[in-house]
């Protein structure tokens, strides 16, 4: 069975973050929000999407998709809107 849900971690005062939360809200696409600090560590964050990964990063089917615009082109090309 797969996880049909994108799981996004994000940080305060990331605007790539707001902006993809903000664009899966319009098209109504379902998402479980994580905020750094308050769900998962830097360290937690690191050991999960490596070194060098920004914010946000999308997890989602048992993957990482990526960042916000790798997210909004993996939709448009899944037909998931």
């Amino acid at each position: 069975m797969t996880d049909q849900k994108f799981y996004v971690y994000s940080k305060s005062g990331c605007g790539f973050c707001e902006r993809l939360t903000q664009f899966m809200d319009s098209k109504g696409i379902q998402y479980e929000k994580f905020d750094l600090n308050n769900d998962f560590t830097v360290e937690e964050f690191l050991n999960k999407f490596g070194r060098g990964s920004t914010f946000p990063q999308v997890h989602y089917n048992n993957a990482n998709i990526g960042g916000m615009k790798d997210t909004v082109r993996y939709i448009a090309e899944h037909n998931l809107l």
